[in-house]
């Protein structure tokens, strides 16, 4: 993952070029990836308002707004983009119980000096912890314990390999390293007692790969698990925290989906893989949807497919294919998933002829599909910030600890460019596909509320 900002304004000022010059030819092979989105004002003004939406703004700010978009509230006020003095603000992750915002700071110079701070604050922006201060490592990623009164995250040395996992009480108090790994993925269990962790894996040379079960009530207790951890990303509990989705590596190299107890002992197979796998329970903890890669890739992209759980579990699969990240409603009904989808830009007319051929560039369509019978609508097509590819990446992780859904399941918030010379805006989408997306506020990543 990116950690310095305005590294990454290099590469939002290369998807700019990529939407200005890609837009025309998508249109011409009848595929139009609807990147400029018609606004329905009157809809925000008359739609019954759910939760709030935290997100980063294009000024590197954190804001929280309802999904009218009207009169954002300012949570930070000074972040700046400039290279060899910048501050910027990442990962605003709501608490679970809907009342309090975590997020990280960092700030330097570009070459020597280099602070970061994790926070915490109300919807309002009101009663702010600076919560953990380092002038060494930088934090990555932010989840909050179940009962909404510690804040875990990883943080690094900047180039360094390991990642350090640390919980911090939310009002302010002493940082607890809980353990250390690269990479590194966790679950909380639901009363909050502990963390289901997965460190290591393939190319990790510093720790090893291993899942384990740190219990938390009387200091950091762990519980090795003696199975084989195959390639995924973040261990995934049950609602109920009763039990575990991993995949796990058998005998002559056997990659398998498997539900175990919360100590690892295998109770059931829900599919053989090739490759690697990220996978998440519906709400209700009667599915599982996973999306299985192919062997070698660098990023698992597949077939979304949906298991209803039971004496005879049914498996249905979504309509298409290159799937790179999907996130299920509140009510468990419906699954939000981003397809991969490429075009090719349109080469410059005044180039020389020797000039090489435009590269390939990806943009993602997004879907909802029924949870029951795989069937999906597509409901418009984006070319998403840098802040959202990598979020993408690791959304396996990122659906443990946040959610792109409203809590009435009605609507989502993504980010995409609009055109060529504008920062990135969030959109409100609403899931039936009936209305358009409409514009929310300009931002480069955004999470609503649970409640």
């Amino acid at each position: 993952m990116s950690k310095i900002k305005f590294l990454s304004v290099l590469l939002v000022a290369v998807s700019i070029g990529v939407a200005g010059c890609g837009l025309k030819k998508a249109e011409d092979e009848g595929d139009d990836p609807s990147f400029f989105v018609p606004q329905s004002p009157l809809l925000s003004a008359l739609e019954r308002k759910v939760g709030l939406i935290a997100y980063v703004g294009s000024d590197g700010n954190v804001y929280t707004v309802d999904q009218s978009g009207k009169d954002p509230t300012p949570i930070t006020d000074d972040a700046k983009l400039k290279e060899g003095d910048f501050r910027y603000y990442e990962s605003p992750t709501w608490s679970p119980d809907g009342k309090s915002l975590a997020f990280y700071s960092v700030a330097g110079d570009g070459q020597t000096r280099l602070d970061t701070a994790v926070y915490t604050a109300d919807a309002e922006g009101k009663n702010i912890v600076e919560a953990y201060v380092s002038d060494r490592y930088v934090p990555i990623y932010l989840m909050w314990s179940p009962d909404s009164a510690n804040v875990t995250f990883i943080a690094n040395i900047l180039g360094g390999e390991n990642l350090v996992l640390n919980m911090v009480p939310a009002a302010g108090g002493e940082t607890q390293v809980l353990d250390v790994g690269a990479p590194f993925y966790w679950d909380w269990l639901p009363d909050s007692s502990g963390v289901i962790v997965h460190s290591g894996g393939e190319g990790a040379e510093t720790t090893e790969h291993r899942l384990a079960l740190l219990t938390l009530n009387d200091g950091v207790v762990e519980d090795t698990f003696a199975i084989k951890p195959a390639l995924f990303q973040s261990p995934a509990l049950s609602p109920d925290g009763s039990r575990l989705l991993l995949s796990v590596e058998g005998e002559e190299g056997k990659r398998t989906l498997v539900m175990t107890d919360r100590l690892g002992n295998v109770e059931s197979e829900i599919a053989t893989l090739d490759g690697s796998v990220a996978f998440a329970w519906s709400p209700d903890g009667k599915r599982v949807a996973y999306v299985a890669g192919d062997p070698g890739e660098p990023l698992t992209i597949g077939k979304l497919k949906v298991v209803e759980l039971g004496e005879e579990p049914k498996t249905v699969e979504a309509d298409q294919d290159q799937v790179l990240a999907f996130f299920w409603s509140p009510d468990g009904k419906q699954i939000a998933y981003f397809n991969v989808a490429r075009f090719t830009p349109e080469p410059d007319p005044e180039a020389p002829e020797t000039e090489a051929p435009a590269d390939v560039q990806f943009y993602l369509k997004l879907y909802v599909a029924d949870a029951s019978s795989g069937k999906g609508k597509r409901l418009f097509s984006l070319l998403p910030p840098d802040d959202f590819w990598r979020m993408l990446q690791y959304f396996d992780q990122y659906s443990r600890s946040a959610t792109i859904w409203s809590p009435d399941s009605q609507n989502l918030v993504v980010p995409t460019y609009l055109d060529a010379q504008n920062p990135p805006a969030l959109l409100v989408v609403p899931a039936s596909g009936v209305t358009t997306p409409r514009l929310l506020q300009p931002g480069l990543v955004a999470f609503w509320s649970a409640k």
